[in-house]
């Protein structure tokens, strides 16, 4: 292994150091800090600026903290996939410089300058708990993993705009049973109160629109008119990146706001079906 010094300085990071994060905070028991850096032979400093991104490791170092992490398969393989982009990111050319989709994602993230997302009956991976993102990965402990170091790369790094506007019927279908829906619903109502994230609830009970044709997420670029994503069964995705169909989501986007209840009707919907759930009780929503 080489020395504390080994790791590069961080550059566009964050999707790599997000699912390390991920992985340490999926280990139960919880392992320390200063053991596993010991184990691995670097200061435990240099492995709290792996976590955080400000370091990124090499190839061999990742593939050492995944042993001392014993992660194996096909979570490890992912891991090892992000860790050579990570290592060679600043001289990839094109949107698509690596083969696979999960690290093809975790690009694409990490580029965008804004985030729009429609997600017409499912809370969407970004903003999913632990519990709910496992029961709809039907108990894969792996593909939850990579969606929580998704939201930490994401929504932890630099803060850029993230818009959801989420079908309604999302929060009526019972994933998990009613204590895994009242923590989702609760993680949503922390959601609309905080930073970066936007929230909005769209109605079911419309007129024909385009966006019930199905989800999709949109990637603003500052080089280029953007990445619309579709995701399908099994985890296969689908980039389109032409001008012309690129507006055309955007323009949906834009009748969606239209369509969508204000953040405090959004705020005040959440909260009733928190009380419904079951949920904590809160002080009464302001709504206009």
């Amino acid at each position: 292994m080489t020395g504390d010094d080994g790791g590069a300085q961080a550059s566009g990071s964050q999707p790599l150091a997000g699912l390390l994060r991920a992985h340490w905070s999926s280990r139960q028991p919880q392992v320390s800090l200063r053991s596993t850096a010991r184990r691995l032979g670097i200061a435990h400093t240099t492995l709290g600026r792996w976590l955080d991104g400000t370091l990124v490791p090499s190839v061999e170092q990742v593939v050492a903290l995944a042993d001392a992490l014993k992660i194996t398969g096909r979570p490890r393989e992912d891991l090892l996939q992000v860790a050579r982009w990570a290592s060679v990111r600043r001289g990839t050319t094109g949107l698509f410089g690596v083969s696979d989709q999960v690290a093809e994602t975790l690009e694409i993230e990490s580029r965008a300058t804004g985030v729009a997302e429609w997600s017409p009956l499912r809370i969407p991976d970004l903003l999913q708990t632990p519990h709910y993102a496992r029961t709809t990965e039907k108990g894969d402990v792996h593909s939850s993993t990579l969606k929580l170091g998704r939201q930490s790369a994401l929504l932890e790094g630099d803060g850029k705009k993230y818009e959801v506007y989420l079908g309604m019927p999302a929060l009526t279908s019972r994933v998990g049973g009613a204590p895994v829906m009242a923590e989702q619903v609760e993680r949503l109502i922390t959601v609309t109160d905080r930073g970066p994230t936007r929230l909005r609830l769209v109605p079911p009970d419309l007129d024909w629109h385009d966006g019930q044709l199905g989800p999709f997420v949109l990637y603003e670029q500052e080089d280029g008119p953007g990445v619309v994503h579709i995701q399908h069964i099994g985890g296969v995705s689908t980039y389109l990146t032409q001008h012309e169909v690129v507006a055309r989501y955007r323009s949906l986007l834009a009748e969606l706001d239209d369509l969508a209840l204000s953040r405090e009707q959004t705020r005040g919907h959440l909260e009733d079906v928190l009380q419904a759930l079951g949920g904590p009780d809160r002080p009464p929503s302001v709504r206009r």
